[in-house]
This record gives structure tokens, sequence and C-alpha cells, in this order.
């Protein structure tokens, strides 16, 4: 079957949110946060640099930050996504699966409401974007 192939009879016109079904509650939310706490907090060499990653969306998507600790709590979003860039950074040592660190991302999107924050993070943090290499002259 052709991958672009829409079957008409089982697509229903709405877009999915998520890649897959996700089976997350508050509850298991809450354990994939302290979980990750504990571990991303434990160790400096994932700690900073989960930091830094953090700071570069703060810089970036700001309005999605503001929206996001809005819905929550402040400085609810530096704290969730400094968890996830260390997933991340654990994922990429090969310390966790890569497929947790991808659930986690779905977790935070399911928590914001919103893939934004998330994804960019994600794309950071596994070096999927664009570097400007060229030095700033002021």
């Amino acid at each position: 079957m052709n991958p672009g192939y829409v079957n008409r009879a089982r697509y229903d016109g709405q877009v999915r949110f998520f890649r897959r079904r996700p089976l997350i509650t508050d509850e298991n939310y809450g354990r994939l946060m302290t979980s990750f706490g504990r571990t991303v907090d434990a160790d400096p060499l994932v700690a900073e640099p989960a930091k830094a990653l953090v700071q570069r969306v703060e810089r970036e998507l700001s309005a999605e930050i503001a929206a996001a600790d809005a819905k929550l709590y402040q400085g609810a979003a530096a704290y969730h996504l400094r968890l996830l860039a260390g997933a991340w950074i654990l994922a990429k040592e090969g310390v966790i699966p890569l497929e947790t660190a991808e659930v986690f991302e779905e977790a935070v999107g399911w928590r914001f409401r919103s893939r934004a924050l998330p994804e960019r993070l994600g794309k950071l943090a596994r070096g999927e974007f664009e570097r400007d290499l060229l030095m700033d002259e002021n």
C-alpha cells in the first residue's frame, strides 16, 4: 500500500494530536516527573546541559513559556522542560531507551496542551536544527 494513501473509509478527517494513543494520566505523569527529577538533578553533567537547552527554548519561545506557566504555575515550563532535556541527554548517552524520551516528550505536550515547547526542545537536544555559524559582528 502506498504510504501516502489515505483510506477514506477509516479516516474521520480529524488530525490526531499524538502519534499513538497515549496512556497518560495525572498519576502516571507525576511518577514520570518524580523519577526524572531525581535522575536529572543527581548528575551535574546532565543537569547543567539540560538547563542550557531550556534557556535557549525560553529565549526562542517566550510567549509559549508564559502561556504554559499560566496554565500550571510560575516556572512550570522551565522545570518540566529541564527534565525533558535531561531525558533526551540520558537517551543519547544510552542510559535510558530512546522511546522513553519520546514518550516523555509526548507527556510534556499533553501536560502543556501544546506541542511547540517539547518539540523544539527535543529537536535541540537531538541536534536536529540548523546551526548559525556566522559570528555576530555587533
